[in-house]
């Protein structure tokens, strides 16, 4: 057996849909099944993948452009030839995991490209495998510093299924786990009045996502941003961005609250938390990084008192280093910039074309919503885009949009062919509704 099929395919679809039912999550399958997408990823590359089979198992497997990104994850696509040649450097080497009570050198290196590159005076990290874990890390130490408890976040976000990070998310998330705590309180997304309300002497953080994706891809207007810095500011509260979907080049500038949404609004909270893209598809990691007043409050009477076994693995640092270095070159930038006047441009003409099903379209660089007026409307053009062969996703917060992110490498020519899908996917949707 060659290393392809002994790692892609090695049995059939169908056999591997049984096991995963089995011994993984068998109400996962049966969605996919009813939907008519019971299929596994096999080989992928670039803004690709293909399934092992098709969803009938005797039809081909399908082709997909990938538009999810697995919500930034795949920024510079899948098996990145770059990023893979990296990782495998640095496997010749002899870098592994490393010692996470130890000192290390591919820590150091990072975090100092991470301080060169993140806005203001954030210039200390602290590392971590999964974002989730990186927001707790974040709320930990707002309110090791400030020695309050209260935490404002906002309706419909999303940070995570850990700890901290599920107690900021909405009830559907977090009621099933009996996850409800009185200090942690939602305001709506972009309302400055209800954030000044609810931030007060109790107040530990704020915590928000510069463009909500779960919450429906949500554009606050400009000066909010400003204005939650302020109140953070008067009333001593930690101000934290979560940027793991619009950070690192989404929005065609490298952070979206320093300038991504509004080029002359460029605010610095205290925290910034990534994820997903750090990992550049292929191996995991989280950040929180923050100014370096907090690290005094958490770490001045014990160095060890936060750690974490497997975050910050070296060989991940590896793998981050050179995915910054490719996605803050301001050629790579600007790229994302031009394909993401193209592609709002695009969705723009579908929404015009079916203005009866479609609402709005927004979004910033390579992140755009598109809003039905009806919630079974949305659910029924994302699979019927999918069978198109465009993997996009609806927002679990707000289900009447579709979120649709493109790998940052996409080309003129790959959007093209991808708009075309989705205008013929939304058609389809058109023609059943009659």
């Amino acid at each position: 057996m060659d290393n392809k099929k002994k790692y892609i395919g090695s049995l059939p679809q169908k056999e591997l849909l049984k096991l995963y039912a089995k011994h993984v999550n068998g109400p996962k399958v049966r969605f996919f099944k009813a939907a008519g997408l019971g299929v596994i990823p096999g080989e992928r590359k670039g803004i690709m993948l293909k399934t092992l089979a098709g969803p009938r198992q005797t039809d081909p497997p399908l082709e997909i452009y990938n538009c999810r990104s697995s919500g930034g994850v795949f920024n510079l696509g899948h098996c990145n030839p770059t990023i893979v040649r990296t990782l495998k450097e640095a496997l010749d080497a002899g870098l592994d995991l490393g010692d996470h009570q130890l000192l290390s050198e591919q820590r150091a290196l990072l975090g100092k490209k991470m301080a060169e590159l993140l806005p203001g005076d954030i210039s200390k990290t602290t590392f971590g495998v999964s974002g989730g874990e990186a927001i707790d890390c974040a709320i930990k130490f707002s309110r090791a510093y400030t020695k309050r408890k209260e935490c404002v976040s906002t309706i419909g976000g999303y940070h995570g299924h850990t700890g901290f990070a599920l107690a900021t998310g909405d009830p559907n998330f977090r009621d099933n786990f009996l996850w409800s705590f009185p200090e942690f309180k939602q305001v709506p997304f972009g309302d400055a009045e209800a954030m000044r309300n609810a931030v007060g002497e109790n107040t530990a953080c704020v915590i928000f996502e510069t463009i909500p994706a779960t919450a429906g891809v949500l554009l606050a207007s400009k000066g909010y941003f400003s204005e939650v810095r302020e109140i953070c500011n008067e009333t001593g509260a930690m101000m934290i961005i979560d940027e793991v979907q619009a950070g690192l080049g989404r929005t065609g500038h490298m952070w979206a609250i320093y300038g991504g949404v509004y080029p002359d609004e460029k605010v610095i909270p205290d925290f910034m938390v990534l994820s997903k893209g750090m990992s550049a598809g292929i191996y995991p990691l989280s950040t929180c990084s923050y100014k370096p007043f907090i690290e005094k409050a958490v770490f001045k009477d014990d160095p060890f008192i936060h750690i974490s076994t497997t975050g910050g693995a070296e060989l991940g640092c590896v793998v981050a280093l050179k995915m910054l270095e490719i996605q803050s070159d301001p050629k790579f930038l600007d790229h994302v910039r031009k394909m993401g006047t193209i592609f709002g441009e695009g969705l723009e003409k579908i929404k015009q074309e079916y203005s009866d099903l479609i609402k709005e379209v927004r979004g910033r660089g390579l992140m755009w919503g598109v809003e039905f007026y009806e919630e079974e409307d949305s659910l029924l053009a994302m699979i019927s885009i999918i069978k198109e062969g465009v993997l996009l996703n609806y927002c679990g917060n707000k289900k009447d949009t579709l979120i649709i992110m493109p790998p940052l490498i996409v080309e003129k020519g790959d959007l093209e062919e991808i708009l075309i899908r989705i205008s013929r996917g939304v058609l389809k949707l058109k023609n059943l509704k009659k």
